[in-house]
């Protein structure tokens, strides 16, 4: 491999590890304003993981405490968090403008929230609506896609060279 190939791989690894990052932190954050917004409504708090756990085990119904079925949910959840975060890592990764990454990471939370309205949420019917509000998602994407766009404060961390150890 030749050192100019090398360096592209090294640069291309650390955009895919930024993107995870950056994507698991905006599902975390995602995840907190579902917590909340679920306990501000009075529901409970594991509402939003129960559902998204719901799509992957059939045999089992919504839940209103801590199951299998929401440790289903939550790894769902961070598994398509740390997917869209590694694509957008990989997109993001020739911008060099914070607020173009910040405007693209927004366009991506609202990206995802249509895809999971056609594909997730549609497996469940009206069991999200009666459960969950759109806003509540709609607002959770939205914070997804801004920590998302934090990306580049997360991919110079990573490249920063370390300081020298001391004597």
């Amino acid at each position: 491999m030749t050192p100019g190939n090398q360096q592209r791989a090294v640069r291309l690894s650390f955009c895919i590890l930024a993107g995870v990052e950056a994507g698991v932190l905006g599902g975390l954050a995602m995840l907190g304003w579902f917590l909340l917004s679920s306990a501000l409504l009075h529901h409970s708090v594991w509402t939003i993981p129960n559902l998204l756990g719901s799509v992957l085990d059939d045999g089992e119904m919504l839940r209103s405490g801590f199951s299998g079925v929401t440790v289903s949910g939550l790894s769902l959840h961070f598994f398509v968090a740390g997917v869209v975060g590694i694509l957008f890592g990989l997109v993001a990764a020739g911008i060099r403008s914070r607020r173009r990454v910040m405007f693209l990471g927004i366009i991506t939370g609202l990206i995802w929230f249509y895809l999971s309205n056609a594909f997730i949420w549609r497996k469940l019917g009206a069991l999200v609506w009666v459960y969950s509000s759109p806003r509540t998602l709609l607002v959770g994407h939205l914070v997804f896609g801004i920590v998302l766009g934090l990306y580049p404060i997360v991919l110079a961390a990573g490249t920063q060279p370390e300081p020298p150890p001391a004597d």
